[in-house]
């Protein structure tokens, strides 16, 4: 199944708790419009921004798996006063629309605890008994381990299928077999000892997540420096999820997917419209041949993607060998296009479509990628996000033909500093480095 469906499967068997949730407010609200409210012209919008941020800052509509009756009580207490809070403000304000009514507010409280009840009754139910809803683990038996099993236990209605595995299997050289042991029981999380992945002799165990077989969590104790937001606690148990990145969260990659489509889509109805038929006509009065060159190139997690670039060389067969300088197969017009990296800008269509990204690692050649993942182990690791356009590694001198292996070492240096930092600052800031770069030129530019 495609990692990306995977990962949204995640999410959507929550759509039917929200979709009860929200839309059994929306019954009462249509029965009753004047509930909040002295008249139906007030606007929509008021209410549903004092929901929303009451929920967000409540985290009443998670569902996280260490979920209690008595933290989702907590929660229900802080949304009532955080709502409420608001909609007396909203009546100070507007006070032609809003009137505050106790009796209509208690009602509605009331109802929200009962829509809430029959929601979290309903999930527990189907933690326990539906395999849709419940999440195949796999322990590290070790103290602290068991006493992370010891706590889920206690609180009953996690949906966790635990899985304990011996220290031995999680050795470097039974690796093959802790993945065999993943495979065959769909193990969707693996939880281990922080202190044991902090040893350098057990960091193989983070490419998991790196290549997107299981996640990682890391257990500690519950006077752990790492404490924050994203810990969760089962009992006494810390739990921190290990990210590869922060795109590893929906709302960031949301955001970037957002910038990508608006970027591109400008570019190609306010650039590429007019300048394709132009360069076109250049292309062709320089070499017989398409306009476009057309080359597949590994994409994210090595799958292939069909990469768009103008074509600034002649129609030859040696299409896996990098450009060199003077190289006889470029053309005159490509030897100015590729200098100002124009050959890349049909790539903006590559994003549009998402197969790529305005900024990522850049995608090799295939053979490149078939040499250098036998050579230096962190390479794949470079794939773990859509290509890029352009890229940290670019912008930083590290671009063009390749000559020798520490070349391509200090590109897969830049290519993970960036996943594993990324920030849409940084987004930015490469973009506006590459556009001077362009207009400044680069020696590597051929």
């Amino acid at each position: 199944m495609n990692k990306n469906i995977q990962e949204s499967i995640k999410l959507l068997k929550y759509f039917p708790f929200w979709f009860f949730e929200w839309g059994s407010l929306c019954f009462f609200y249509v029965l009753s419009p004047t509930l909040l409210v002295n008249n139906n012209s007030t606007p929509f919008y008021i209410i549903i921004s004092i929901w929303a941020l009451g929920g967000i800052m409540s985290r009443f509509y998670n569902y996280e798996r260490n979920l209690t009756f008595t933290k989702q009580l907590q929660r229900f207490i802080l949304f009532t006063f955080i709502c409420g809070s608001l909609f007396f403000l909203a009546t100070l304000f507007f006070s032609d629309k809003f009137v505050w009514n106790t009796t209509s507010f208690i009602k509605l409280t009331v109802i929200i605890f009962f829509i809430k009840a029959v929601s979290i009754i309903v999930l527990f139910k189907l933690r326990k008994s539906a395999s849709l809803f419940q999440e195949n683990i796999l322990v590290y038996n070790s103290d602290s381990g068991n006493n992370f099993i010891k706590d889920v236990h206690e609180l009953k209605r996690t949906g966790f299928k635990i899985y304990e595995a011996d220290k031995t299997i999680f050795e470097e050289t039974s690796f093959d077999k802790l993945e065999k042991i993943i495979q065959e029981n769909k193990i969707q999380s693996l939880y281990v000892p922080l202190n044991m992945v902090l040893d350098g002799a057990n960091a193989h165990i983070l490419n998991l997540n790196w290549k997107k077989q299981t996640r990682i969590k890391l257990i500690t104790s519950y006077n752990s420096p790492i404490t924050g937001r994203n810990a969760q606690f089962y009992g006494l148990t810390q739990v921190v999820k290990y990210f590869v990145s922060p795109l590893d969260s929906i709302i960031y990659r949301i955001q970037k997917r957002i910038f990508d489509i608006l970027f591109s889509g400008i570019v190609i109805v306010g650039l590429l419209s007019w300048f394709i038929p132009l360069m076109a006509v250049f292309i062709w009065a320089d070499s017989k041949g398409p306009v476009f060159f057309i080359q597949k190139r590994p994409g994210r997690f090595k799958k292939p993607i069909s990469c768009i670039k103008f074509r600034s060389m002649t129609v030859n067969n040696r299409t896996e060998k990098s450009a060199s300088r003077n190289d006889a197969r470029i053309t005159r017009i490509g030897k100015f296009i590729r200098k100002k990296s124009i050959d890349e800008l049909p790539q903006f269509f590559n994003v549009f479509f998402g197969q790529m990204s305005i900024v990522g690692p850049r995608p090799n050649l295939t053979s490149q990628n078939d040499r250098y993942i036998k050579i230096f182990d962190d390479y794949s690791n470079r794939m773990y996000l859509k290509p890029g356009i352009t890229g940290l590694a670019q912008v930083s001198g590290a671009r063009g033909r390749i000559d020798t292996d520490i070349e391509m070492k200090h590109r897969v240096k830049y290519d993970i500093f960036y996943i594993c930092n990324w920030s849409f600052a940084l987004d930015i800031k490469i973009i506006i480095r590459t556009v001077l770069n362009i207009f400044r030129g680069e020696d590597k530019a051929y």
